[in-house]
């Protein structure tokens, strides 16, 4: 009996020095608490629940959310954190990129594809993100910009790079067509771009709509209708400040001008471009508020759907977290690459101004140690006598080298001196039309179609010609595409990238400086026209 005795208390402080006994002990704790008492525990305990769960969220986001490694595109390995893969062997590297990296910039390529109109590359934007200085600069790359290629005709236009190099595997298409498009925007630039953000621009509504809208200033009363299958297109939108939910954004981004003309961009393309570029910035505002976390569901989800890239979804939330505090109005900037007339016979096409575009480079887009010179860009340049010449590298087109007189042409025509364009024309990859060879006809401002040699017949409000030759608003080869930025279609008026207005009665040019309300240039928003002068004649 005693040994039994001696055992039972060594056992009962066996089990009270252990997880039961703490157990036990604690809940005769709680039972002995009052009403009140309990009711502070138990909140207690759910706030420390909760904290646990916070922190242990908050580690694996940080080990998930992280900065990618910029990937070296001579085909070595990448240069800095993280983890990634080149994104194409063998390319040619300017020797600005030898000088090294500054540290913390980013640099990327954004493409906006028309799912509807074949996939066409007809937006193209280079981005440099300084996460230590907490700035975004944007560069708008015009689809029609000429590059150093052996093809012809419509054939050295940027935007048919994607479609000419991405094969017929669908697998790769996307690797392929990008990988080719970021090489050129390298040579033009001197900047291959680190990494691409494909987006189908279906995505830009759903976005706006995600966030909750925008506010915008209209610059103009917009009303357009097509009607044709496959396109359906209704844009009306009331002049002034105002909220614009998805397809009303969607319709802002895509208007160019009335049905009739009567209203349009004095500037031609290049108006449209610069309200691309505000709206973009307004949409990057809202983005930036902190209640957007709110909806970082949805937009995630809108983001897998309608976005190809080599980014991560936790590389796009360390960016996103790296972008906190900055300011959308001050931090980020958008311009549109610097350009003139290509003055290529039988096609409508622009070239980048040398001078200016790298003084543009080196205010802000730059990510390197050294200057980017004219030495590291592959741009083809116009000389006096009309032939073409690159600032570095080979001419691969051996027609461009000869003369075609010395005049400039007018609207990419050619003057009376200038031989037939070189071989056969290869087809334009997004429809557009091409100038006949006498450089006879004018392009309306937007490009989208030919106008008669005289100029005599004017188009009506229902796309009907005088000469009774009907034209459905679907072949305007215009409005059925998504943006493109930076002056498309510039049809001849030299270094401004300004295109000609409609052809009045009698086919005398009009100075289009008014809309149907009478408002002058310099009553357009800022961003329209920040000199506040009304253009050339």
């Amino acid at each position: 009996m005693s040994g039994k005795r001696e055992t039972t208390p060594h056992r009962q402080r066996r089990q009270s020095s252990g997880l039961a006994g703490w157990w036990r002990q604690h809940r005769e704790w709680v039972a002995g608490l009052d009403r009140r008492q309990k009711l502070r525990y138990r909140l207690f305990q759910t706030l420390v629940i909760l904290s646990v769960l916070v922190i242990g969220v908050w580690l694996g986001l940080k080990m998930w959310m992280k900065l990618p490694e910029i990937p070296d595109p001579s085909g070595g390995t990448g240069t800095t954190q993280g983890e990634g893969e080149p994104n194409f062997d063998g390319a040619e590297l300017p020797d600005v990129a030898k000088s090294g990296r500054r540290p913390g910039v980013y640099t990327f390529l954004l493409v906006g594809q028309d799912t509807a109109g074949g996939g066409n590359t007809d937006t193209m934007l280079l981005i440099t993100f300084d996460s230590k200085a907490k700035t975004v600069h944007g560069m708008s790359l015009p689809r029609d910009t000429m590059i150093n290629t052996s093809r012809k005709g419509s054939g050295h236009r940027l935007n048919a790079v994607y479609n000419f190099n991405k094969g017929s595997d669908p697998d790769t298409q996307l690797v392929n067509g990008v990988t080719a498009l970021k090489k050129e925007v390298g040579k033009l630039t001197g900047i291959v771009p680190d990494f691409y953000v494909v987006v189908q621009w279906e995505a830009v509504g759903r976005l706006v709509e995600a966030i909750g809208g925008v506010h915008f200033e209209v610059p103009f009363d917009m009303d357009y209708d097509d009607p044709t299958p496959g396109q359906d297109l209704h844009i009306h939108l009331k002049k002034g400040y105002q909220e614009l939910n998805g397809e009303q954004a969607m319709g802002l981004i895509r208007w160019r001008h009335n049905n009739d003309y009567s209203v349009q961009y004095p500037n031609g393309d290049l108006g449209r471009v610069q309200t691309q570029q505000a709206f973009l910035k307004a949409v990057a505002a809202e983005c930036l508020k902190p209640e957007i976390l709110l909806k970082v569901t949805s937009l995630a989800e809108i983001f897998m759907e309608n976005v190809s890239t080599d980014l991560s979804l936790g590389n796009l939330l360390a960016f996103a977290q790296l972008a906190v505090g900055m300011d959308a109005e001050q931090d980020i900037q958008f311009i549109t690459m610097p350009n003139q007339d290509a003055h290529y016979p039988r096609v409508s096409m622009v070239l980048p101004v040398v001078d200016e575009l790298l003084a543009a480079l080196n205010d802000g887009f730059n990510p390197y140690v050294d200057q980017i010179r004219a030495s590291d860009l592959q741009v083809l340049v116009r000389n006096s006598d009309g032939s073409y010449s690159v600032t570095g590298g080979t001419l691969l087109d051996e027609t461009l080298s000869r003369p075609r007189g010395g005049g400039s042409s007018s609207g990419g025509g050619q003057t009376a001196d200038e031989p037939e364009a070189p071989e056969e024309e290869l087809p334009d990859p997004d429809g557009s039309q091409v100038l006949p060879p006498d450089g006879s006809q004018t392009l309306p401002p937007d490009g989208s179609q030919e106008l008669p040699p005289d100029g005599s017949q004017e188009q009506t409000p229902d796309g009907s010609q005088g000469g009774g030759q009907t034209v459905p608003p679907s072949e305007s080869g215009g409005d059925s595409s998504l943006p493109e930025p930076g002056g498309s279609q510039d049809a001849g008026n030299g270094e401004t990238g300004q295109q000609p207005e409609p052809p009045a009665e009698g086919g005398a040019s009009t100075g289009g400086t008014e809309g149907s309300e009478g408002m002058t240039v310099s009553e357009l928003p800022d961003w329209l026209n920040p000199t506040g002068l009304e253009p050339a004649a």
